[in-house]
């Protein structure tokens, strides 16, 4: 079985409210939009989101990656050795996990229609609803404190902080936050590599009495030595994101002993293959598991989800999709009071608006 027709679109995603890190601030979300449809007449979606501060690929080069070097390859591979497919993929080119990613998930929504299971259990997960945090964008203390109480209105019970305001105001940020959100309400913060070995553990014993459970990624992704002795003397437990993209990473933060927890994003990982190997790694060597995104479209954040539930992740942060004002497609998780609630159709369950969204 083969590739009989593949397309790549490109859609501008609106946010209902903009997003605020200390790397970077966004309004929309560029999603580049997979359609593959295999000989059988089974169709497969799957996407990307550039986040150029963090992966270094940009929208059109996501899109280049793939019409130029992983589909022309994936045509002439035999689409009944899965295994094989998927390593076609990864082998493409070097790096560019953005656009591996949408192939990647792409090639499991197909395999999972033809299956005629949900991506879900494809990944060997089983149905139920699934709790995600919520991101506090950055702002000054008391624009965050309002942006808490409207998320926790809404029903959600874990929040994440972005901190990282090089302002002095981030332990302010904290405590309002936790005043005003109340005991009930799980913490935890990401300054996205804003701060100092000094700074984090500093940060790090002001903010411990707000019951903040883990700190994000606080270093520069490759300072691992300073991630092994934060790790070592906070007073709060570390997570790394932006240090671990692929095998290499996770090994050299494991023999470090450089975080407790490991956050795993498809566009770092380069789908969902490589993801949860990732996952299983880290799970072997004592590390808890975290899956979450960038700010990406439904069918990225939907398969993020479903990876999240089958290795049944105690952290999860894939609140990017209910951010969206305008997804363009129909199907695909749903949100609800803060819990993530799973199509019961084949594969991601997702369809493309439109021409839009390619020949889905």
């Amino acid at each position: 079985m083969r590739l009989e027709e593949t397309s790549v679109q490109v859609v501008q995603l609106p946010l209902s409210t903009p997003f605020r890190t200390s790397l970077r601030q966004v309004t929309a979300v560029e999603d580049v939009r997979v359609t593959l449809v295999a000989e059988s007449g089974v169709k497969g979606v799957g996407s990307a989101s550039p986040t150029a501060a963090i992966t270094g690929e940009s929208t059109q080069g996501i899109a280049a990656a793939i019409e130029d070097y992983i589909l022309p390859l994936l045509r002439q591979t035999d689409l009944e050795d899965r295994n094989q497919a998927y390593q076609t993929v990864q082998k493409a080119l070097q790096h560019n996990s953005s656009a591996k990613a949408a192939v990647d998930i792409a090639l499991h929504d197909l395999y999972a229609r033809e299956d005629g299971v949900s991506l879900l259990r494809h990944l060997g997960g089983s149905p139920g609803p699934l709790p995600t945090d919520a991101t506090v964008s950055l702002a000054d203390p008391e624009a965050m404190e309002r942006q808490a109480l409207s998320l926790t209105a809404q029903g959600f019970s874990q929040l994440k902080i972005k901190l990282g305001g090089k302002d002095g105001q981030d332990r302010a940020r904290v405590r309002r936050i936790r005043e005003a959100a109340g005991p009930g309400v799980r913490l935890w913060v990401d300054p996205n590599q804003a701060w100092s070995v000094r700074e984090t553990l500093r940060h790090a014993e002001a903010i411990a009495p707000y019951d903040v459970e883990f700190i994000e990624q606080p270093l520069p992704a490759r300072d691992l030595e300073g991630m092994a002795e934060v790790r070592r003397l906070s007073a709060l437990p570390i997570c790394a994101d932006e240090a671990v993209y692929g095998p290499d990473d996770l090994r050299r933060v494991m023999d470090l002993r450089a975080a407790d927890i490991l956050n795993v994003k498809l566009m770092k990982a380069g789908g969902l293959t490589q993801a949860a190997l990732l996952l299983s790694w880290a799970h072997a060597g004592g590390m808890m598991l975290m899956v979450g995104s960038m700010m990406e479209g439904p069918a990225s954040v939907s398969a993020a989800a479903a990876l999240a539930q089958a290795f049944h992740c105690p952290y999860v942060d894939l609140d990017a999709g209910y951010f969206l004002q305008n997804a363009k497609a129909a199907g695909g998780i749903g949100y609800d009071r803060g819990m993530i609630h799973f199509p019961a159709g084949p594969g991601l369950g997702i369809i493309w608006d439109g021409a839009e969204g390619g020949l889905a």
